[in-house]
């Protein structure tokens, strides 16, 4: 009985991980105009295998610098970084809906401030530090 017990508890705890991160280029990037209706969007993520909008943690190179996220539904959703080349943070925010919204920060690769603000929406608002402070409307 207890080893049943402690199986369970087993695959309990392995089951729940969540996925693992996905590679970007396993999946198929939709450029905005093969999308169709979907115009104005800027790209939409298929899993290859079943031609469905991917959802779940993915990692790769974005402009060349490496990068970890998420997407729902195909588009970038939740916390994401990237990386410069010698491994210093480069960036740091959030996407909703496949925009930027929230609190993001971008550094040099010395690992200095280069800016830090918040989106609302995908525009600039509230606060930000750009070299100097700047103030858009609020968020």
């Amino acid at each position: 009985m207890n080893r049943i017990l402690s199986l369970i508890g087993v695959v309990l705890v392995v089951g729940c991980g969540g996925p693992e991160p996905r590679d970007m280029e396993t999946l198929q990037e939709l450029e905005p105009r093969d999308m169709g209706t979907l115009r104005g969007v800027d790209g939409l993520y298929l899993n290859p295998e079943d031609g469905q909008p991917y959802s779940g943690p993915v990692f790769g190179e974005n402009m060349g610098k490496r990068m970890t996220g998420s997407l729902r539904d195909g588009k970038w959703d939740g916390p994401f970084e990237s990386y410069h080349d010698n491994g210093q943070l480069r960036r740091k925010g959030t996407y909703k809906d496949g925009v930027e919204d929230g609190p993001v920060e971008e550094y040099y690769d010395s690992g200095q401030l280069y800016e830090k603000g918040a989106y609302n929406d995908g525009g600039k608002c509230g606060e930000w530090f750009e070299g100097k402070t700047v103030t858009y409307d609020p968020c």
